[in-house]
């Protein structure tokens, strides 16, 4: 009999503790690492060879939002691929206080459109995907459990569907409704159930980009300072898992020292989404690391950063997407028709030029410089059409819409809306992210002690954005190509570190009688494949995503799931409970 079932043999393991990596093998038996260093002699069911490979634990991460498509088994995306095709083995769900659970069975409509927009998950596939055999927060645990997965996943409570059980879904999101003391207590209640069933924490958001299916507010919008604290005081009693914030308007007017309250009341990591170059504001970056450096001397506040640029390849007809500007948000809401009429609208474009009009940048103490220079969400000289509908139209591909615009002596508003109109708004345009440019900016976040690697998103946005990319970036970018750290370091920021922060504490480094969750990869091939659409989604529509080249193998709970990056159909993942692990 074959003393292994799996053996690992010569490769370079860098073991997510930030000790020096070492040559050696490793030996999995039953899900678990069962033997490390130099096994000689020994028998395994399936050896692979590592010789030049990286040997690392498998990544996690930390803000996603695969709620539904895991909720689907092998029906929608076992294996979370937007981030499991970048080596990551387990993902955290329940992220910006979107989720599933609890949900009465007749408000399940009213919560999959509450997902609908902000995380441009359309309505059909959810319909299509989801099993919706549960009811309760840990009967949606225990659904995940009967479901089959190719990644671990671990959830978090999500405060919008907590607020709307208790209060129904429209008092929820009403700024003049304040809950009676008897609400809140029902509300702790339910965060206590989720807690015992295994959750690792409560998110919320105060984005004002995050709306409800109507451009409304949300829950977590409108849910008073006093409330979120009565609610993190019931992690305090547990000592388990984190809270996961998505800032926006609201913290500001609250002020960011709202989320040291919730560290303080909690008694657990507040992670915070997030810190990132903006030309906006030159020294915004710098000030939230500042703030964050002072805050953990009190209590642990920690920004998620975001590694990547967030370039966007986007058609109209995809909703939310410009839901921070006020007049594309109103223009953008209703059917297809609907907005397609509004964004035509001549009466309108004033209102949507006004929003997209360049504005100049902050200085460090936050006040506008005309003589910095001058930023707005689109850089029209950046802005291509890669993609379009009519034949007619097939000379503009590869053109800015600065170029179209100077030669229709159009505005590049009006540029852009009716050549996207007249397609029933099917025209694909890129453009790149004006975030995160400065590289000597990014790195300096990149690097930071403090800062978490993360914010995928994976499983939304999938019609304009592909940040799950984000683990082989960070890699192959940042730290083979720039050397901002050493490889040692760079593992145990992408697993050891996310998992203390979120609660999870018996995954993300490489130990005998640990998981065996590990990524195995040539570090000089590692590279990010153009993105593509796939049509792939369980009501037959189509996303789009962007694999990567090098990874040689994945393997969760010692199976491997991707072997030269291609899915093996093995299913080994599981639920992961802050109950049975600890936090």
């Amino acid at each position: 009999m074959a003393e292994y079932d799996v053996l690992i043999r010569n490769g370079t393991i860098v073991d997510g503790t930030r000790i020096p990596a070492y040559r050696g093998d490793i030996g999995i038996r039953a899900g678990r690492i069962a033997a490390m260093g130099r096994i000689r002699g020994a028998s395994a069911r399936r050896e692979i060879d590592a010789s030049g490979l990286i040997v690392a634990p498998g990544f996690i991460d930390l803000h996603t939002h695969y709620d539904a498509a895991l909720s689907g088994g092998t029906k929608w995306d076992p294996y979370a691929t937007i981030s499991g095709w970048h080596g990551v083995t387990t993902v955290l769900i329940g992220n910006c206080g979107f989720g599933f659970a609890p949900v009465r069975p007749e408000d399940r409509e009213r919560a999959m459109r509450r997902m609908e927009r902000t995380e441009s998950i359309p309505l059909s596939c959810m319909q299509a995907g989801m099993r919706w055999d549960w009811v309760t927060f840990p009967e949606y645990l225990d659904s995940l459990e009967r479901g089959k997965m190719g990644v671990n996943a671990a959830a978090m409570v999500p405060y919008s569907p907590l607020r709307a059980w208790v209060m129904g879904n429209e008092a929820a999101r009403d700024p003049n409704y304040k809950a009676p003391p008897e609400q809140v207590a029902e509300m702790k209640r339910l965060l206590r159930e989720g807690i015992e069933a295994g959750a690792f924490g409560f998110s919320a958001t105060f984005s004002p980009a995050n709306r409800d299916y109507d451009g409304g507010y949300l829950p977590t919008h409108v849910a008073p300072r006093e409330e979120f604290l009565e609610m993190a005081s019931v992690l305090a009693d547990y000592n388990r898992g984190s809270l996961e914030w998505t800032t926006g308007k609201h913290v500001e007017r609250l002020g960011m020292d709202f989320l040291l309250e919730l560290a303080r009341a909690s008694g657990r990591p507040v992670c915070f989404n997030g810190v990132a170059q903006s030309p906006m504001e030159p020294d915004g970056w710098r000030k939230i690391l500042a703030w964050t450096e002072r805050a953990c001397r009190e209590a642990t506040v920690l920004p998620v950063n975001i590694c990547v640029p967030l370039d966007f390849e986007f058609t109209l007809d995809t909703i939310g997407l410009f839901d921070n500007l006020p007049a594309w948000k109103e223009a953008t809401l209703g059917t297809l028709e609907e907005r397609k009429n509004k964004l035509g609208d001549s009466a309108r474009r004033a209102a949507l030029k006004h929003d997209m009009r360049p504005r100049p940048m902050r200085t460090q103490d936050g006040r506008y410089d005309g003589e910095a220079g001058q930023v707005s969400m689109f850089q029209w000289d950046a802005t291509f059409v890669s993609e379009v509908e009519l034949a007619k139209n097939r000379g503009l591909v590869g053109k800015s819409i600065g170029e179209i615009a100077a030669e229709t002596g159009k505005h590049p508003v009006d540029a852009l809306l009716d050549l996207a109109v007249e397609e029933d708004l099917k025209t694909e345009f890129r453009m790149p992210s004006v975030v995160n440019c400065d590289e000597e900016a990014v790195a300096q976040i990149v690097k930071h002690p403090l800062t978490l690697v993360g914010a995928s998103d994976g499983g939304a946005h999938t019609k304009f954005l592909t940040s799950g990319r984000y683990p082989t970036y960070f890699l192959s970018h940042w730290v083979r190509d720039k050397g901002v750290m050493s490889l040692e370091e760079a593992h145990w920021r992408l697993s050891a570190m996310i998992g203390w922060a979120i609660g999870i504490r018996d995954r993300g480094w490489l130990r005998e009688g640990m998981p065996a969750d590990i990524v195995i990869y040539d570090q000089a091939r590692l590279s990010i494949k153009p993105s593509e659409r796939v049509r792939d989604l369980p009501d037959g529509d189509w996303r789009r995503v962007q694999k990567a080249e090098g990874y040689r193998y994945t393997l969760v709970n010692g199976e491997v799931t991707f072997e030269d990056n291609v899915c093996t159909g093995a299913l080994p993942g599981k639920v992961l409970r802050s109950c049975d692990i600890g936090a």
